[in-house]
C-alpha cells in the first residue's frame, strides 16, 4: 500500500504515543491541542519511520461531547450506564466514571442505541450528525475532552520512488492539507453543533462540578499514560506543558 490514513488513537496496543491525543484533558481546547501536536509530532513520525511509514500530516477531529437521553448533572448519572467506548482510552475513562464500556463501532451505534446495548456515547459533533443521534438521544453535552487526530502517512520506498519533483509537490499538497483540515475542523465543530440543535438536540454547558470531576479523571489518565509511555512519554509531557502555559 502506498498511502493510508488512520485514527491514531485505534493504535494505541503498538504504542502508546499513538494514543495520548486521546486521553481525556490533557489537550481539550484548541490551543492545547496544538501545542501537543507539536511536541508529540517527532515520536510520532519517529515510530511511523521504523514501520517503513513517512508520516505527511495529522489533522483533529473537533471536540468532543457527551450524548444521552436524559440530563447529566454529574457524572453520578451516567454511573452503570452502557457507555460506547471507541477505543481503549475512552474504554478507561468509562471505567473511571463508574460506566460500562460497550465497543460500538459508528455504523452500529443507532442500532445499538435502540436495542439499548449503549445508552450514551462520547463522541464529536460530526459523528452525531454522521449517525442521527437525533433519533436517539435528546442532549449533547459539549466538553471539549480531547481533539484526537488522523495520520496521513506514505510508504517510504513509494516516497522515495518518486522523481524529485513530484516528490516536492506531494510534500507541499500535505502541508496545505493539514492547514485546510485544521480550518475545517475549527468550522465543522459550530456547523455540527448547529445542526444538532437544529433537528431538537438540547446542547446545555456542562456544569462545573461534573467539568470538576472529567479533568480529576484526565489526571488519572495523564498519569496512566505516563507510565504506559516511560522516559521519552515524560519527555514529551514536560515539552508540552511548558509551551501550554
Amino acid at each position: 500500500m502506498q498511502l493510508g490514513e488512520v485514527l491514531l488513537s485505534a493504535y494505541a496496543n503498538e504504542d502508546p504515543f499513538f494514543e495520548v491525543d486521546g486521553v481525556p484533558f490533557l489537550a481539550w481546547t484548541w490551543p492545547q491541542a496544538e501545542a501537543l501536536n507539536a511536541a508529540t509530532e517527532p515520536y510520532v513520525r519517529a515510530r511511523l519511520e521504523r514501520q517503513g511509514l513517512t508520516l505527511l500530516y495529522m489533522v483533529h477531529w473537533d471536540a468532543q461531547g457527551f450524548y444521552a437521553k436524559t440530563e447529566i448533572r454529574s457524572l453520578a448519572d451516567l454511573r452503570g450506564t452502557r457507555f460506547r467506548a471507541y477505543n481503549t482510552v475512552t474504554a478507561r475513562m468509562a471505567e473511571l466514571m463508574g460506566a460500562t464500556p460497550v465497543t460500538v463501532q459508528a455504523a452500529e451505534v443507532s442500532q445499538a442505541f435502540a436495542t439499548n446495548v449503549i445508552q450514551s456515547m462520547f463522541t464529536s459533533a460530526q459523528t452525531g450528525v454522521n449517525v442521527t443521534a437525533w433519533d436517539f438521544t435528546r442532549y449533547w453535552y459539549n466538553v471539549g475532552g480531547m481533539r484526537t487526530r488522523n495520520a496521513v502517512f506514505a510508504n517510504a520506498r513509494a516516497l522515495a520512488a518518486l522523481d524529485p519533483p513530484s516528490r516536492a509537490a506531494l510534500l507541499a499538497a500535505a502541508a496545505t492539507a493539514a492547514t485546510r483540515g485544521k480550518a475545517m475542523a475549527q468550522a465543522a465543530e459550530v456547523a455540527m453543533a448547529d445542526r444538532l440543535r437544529s433537528q431538537g438536540m438540547q446542547l446545555p454547558p456542562p456544569g462545573e462540578a461534573m467539568m470538576a470531576e472529567l479533568k480529576a479523571i484526565g489526571e488519572t489518565q495523564t498519569a496512566e499514560w505516563v507510565q504506559r509511555a516511560g522516559p521519552e512519554g515524560v519527555e514529551m509531557l514536560a515539552r508540552y506543558r511548558a509551551a501550554a502555559q
